[in-house]
């Protein structure tokens, strides 16, 4: 009886073919379970970093402000993660007319780092480009000045101070 069994070739294409669909199939769910959980690990480490390093920001300096409208920032990393700054956002509203406007400076490039628990100061140099949205102009007297931090994980502060009378 198992000799006739193993001689007949009747239907032997389609066991094959059906253990080859299962495993190609076990193969790809397997890959997939795997993307999925390296994924979700990923933003897991993301959510803790962001958690673990909130900043603040605070304009060190007023008495400059008559001759420089843009201020030195004291950046303070909250956290026990260190922190890297990505984006300062300028945000200026006209005291004189209706209009204002805003810009970034990009701080990638420079990979400023703020260690956890620490201080920096942060002024703004001539190698720093403002990217502006909208028409760009330097604040005035009396203009209200808005500054914006943002870190590579996506946390922020921000501050506001009101440019100088002469």
């Amino acid at each position: 009886m198992i000799k006739r069994l193993l001689k007949n070739k009747n239907g032997t294409a389609e066991v094959i073919g059906t253990v080859l669909f299962l495993v190609i199939l076990i193969f790809f769910f397997s890959n997939v379970y795997l993307w999925h959980d390296a994924a979700t690990k990923q933003m897991d480490d993301l959510f803790v970093q962001k958690i673990n390093s909130p900043i603040t920001i605070s304009i060190m300096d007023n008495s400059n402000l008559m001759n420089n409208y843009y201020p030195s920032l004291n950046v303070t990393n909250r956290g026990g993660m260190d922190a890297t700054l990505s984006v300062l956002w300028v945000d200026v509203q006209s005291a004189n007319s209706a209009i204002s406007y805003d810009g970034y400076y990009n701080l990638t490039q420079q990979n400023i780092v703020v260690s956890a628990g620490l201080s920096i100061q942060h002024s703004w140099s001539s190698s720093e480009t403002f990217i502006s949205t909208s028409d760009h102009h330097s604040p005035q007297p009396g203009d209200n000045v808005v500054l914006k931090m943002i870190t590579t994980v996506g946390n922020s502060a921000s501050c506001s101070y009101t440019v100088p009378l002469n």
